[in-house]
């Protein structure tokens, strides 16, 4: 049967037989590149990743294909996982890349880090965009910082990165630099036991322009700092938009901390804290649009 295509699309069909990929080519405009660990014709060789019958083994592998800032795609399919063992053992650096997981909940792709707590990911190249993809932060306790960012305009965009268990504790989820400005994570779930040993789900080392919008964490924070840190260095125009926020720390705890002279704004988020009066930290950041706060479980919010 013919297929009619009256705006410029790219047709990727899985062999002939499996299901058909339809990229519209003035969204994508680059290469498309497949990834599944869990596919019998998986290979991390020349020929591979064009199709989801052939897919590549590795995101690292297709990383290492693409082409900076013309708009690459690696669509990362169902069951794949992706085990990081070092430091840099997916190192992001390629500039204008798009990693892009297919399924729902926890069919979507896993990235797993083991081996040494240095184990991370390291985004080390501008315009870098992550979407879909389930990270377990759990498997090595002490995890220091598997998410690196290091360079302009991240976007992590409806993840989920589970940190904390019974056995293995991350200590930060994601940690930035200086040169990481407008960094945005949106629609992501941040969620761990009750166990100690997080410090924070996202430390903030100075940049420019960040945006925190819509995400979920559900820790045990240290008490001083919460579940967004900025620690050391301060940020300046940041947005922290409509997250809910709860620490499970025990006593005086903080919902997020910011320098003293960072700036930006502070609005709509909902947080809970188990006890004390100071949910937030950042003396010069503008408090504005309705955040709420409990101290108390089961007790109505307070407007701040």
């Amino acid at each position: 049967m013919a297929i009619e295509v009256k705006t410029p699309f790219v047709l990727e069909q899985a062999g002939g037989s499996g299901p058909a990929f339809l990229l519209d080519s003035r969204f994508c405009a680059g290469n498309v590149f497949f990834v599944q660990s869990t596919h019998a014709n998986k290979g991390d060789t020349v020929g591979r990743g064009r199709t989801p019958n052939q897919p590549f083994a590795t995101i690292d592998y297709a990383v290492g294909n693409c082409a900076a800032n013309q708009g690459d795609v690696i669509v990362v399919l169902p069951s794949h996982v992706e085990t990081i063992t070092a430091a840099a053992g997916l190192d992001l650096d390629v500039a204008g890349i798009t990693i892009l997981g297919i399924g729902t909940g926890r069919s979507r792709p896993k990235i797993d880090f083991t081996t040494a707590t240095t184990a991370d990911l390291d985004v080390d190249a501008a315009n870098i965009k992550i979407e879909n993809i389930y990270f377990d932060l759990t498997s090595i306790d002490a995890l220091a910082a598997p998410i690196d960012v290091n360079a302009a305009d991240f976007v992590l965009s409806n993840c989920e990165l589970e940190t904390a268990d019974a056995s293995g504790q991350c200590t930060l989820a994601i940690l930035t630099d200086a040169a990481a400005d407008r960094l945005t994570i949106e629609n992501c779930i941040f969620h761990g036991s009750t166990d100690a040993g997080t410090a924070a789900a996202i430390r903030i080392v100075g940049g420019n322009a960040h945006r925190i919008v819509g995400n979920s964490f559900q820790g045990n924070y240290t008490t001083t700092l919460g579940a967004i840190d900025n620690a050391t260095t301060p940020c300046t125009n940041a947005i922290i938009n409509k997250n809910r926020i709860n620490n499970r720390t025990a006593s005086s705890a903080k919902a997020m901390t910011f320098q003293a002279t960072s700036t930006g704004q502070i609005s709509e988020n909902h947080m809970q804290i188990l006890t004390g009066t100071a949910p937030i930290g950042g003396a010069d950041m503008s408090w504005v649009g309705a955040n709420y706060y409990a101290a108390t479980i089961a007790v109505a919010g307070t407007l701040i």
